[in-house]
């Protein structure tokens, strides 16, 4: 099962499905955490993302980067599952990043992963087409012309939402701050 090697080369594509999974595994479950999955489904939704890949991957067209392709077969299986389950009743936390130099300290430990927990928090409370223009731009770090092509929408209303977002993550933010005594 070859993807052409010429599109390959032109996009950095992988040659066939063990070696998308070898180099992107850890990406898709973090992107499907960021994206709403919960943590108990990300591996069962992540399979999900390989059989897909596994389906299209022959036919894949280098009119986006590999990247891109990828994130779009990711936000449709992570707004599957979002449909599938009640309505956002927990949603994951994405997997602990390892602590910088300057967090070794507990405090400083202790008071980063609470910051994580208020603004993943603050995340999930987005609603679904806002949550996924905030995260494919702000955190996945897509330019937003490829975000608006992945959510299907024009690309003023691609802003507009991640302007929104932007707005209620800060508000949402501000709000835990104040409960927690935080000037």
């Amino acid at each position: 099962m070859s993807a052409g090697v010429s599109v390959a080369h032109e996009t950095g594509a992988p040659s066939c499905l063990r070696e998308a999974v070898r180099q992107y595994a850890r990406y898709v479950i973090g992107l499907l955490g960021r994206l709403g999955v919960a943590a108990a489904d990300v591996e069962d939704v992540a399979q999900e993302v390989y059989l897909a890949i596994h389906a299209e991957l022959p036919s894949f067209q280098a009119r986006t980067s590999f990247k891109t392709w990828l994130c779009g077969v990711c936000r449709h299986k992570a707004a599957d599952y979002r449909r599938k389950r009640a309505r956002r009743q927990l949603l994951a936390s994405t997997r602990p990043a390892e602590l910088a130099p300057e967090m070794e300290c507990p405090q400083g430990a202790l008071l980063h992963q609470e910051a994580k927990e208020v603004l993943r928090r603050a995340i999930a409370r987005l609603p679904d087409e806002q949550l996924e223009v905030f995260v494919l731009h702000a955190v996945e770090d897509l330019p937003m012309r490829d975000v608006a092509e992945l959510v299907g929408c024009p690309i003023d209303t691609a802003y507009t939402r991640y302007r929104v977002a932007l707005q209620r993550v800060k508000a949402l933010c501000q709000r835990a701050d104040r409960a927690a005594g935080v000037p």
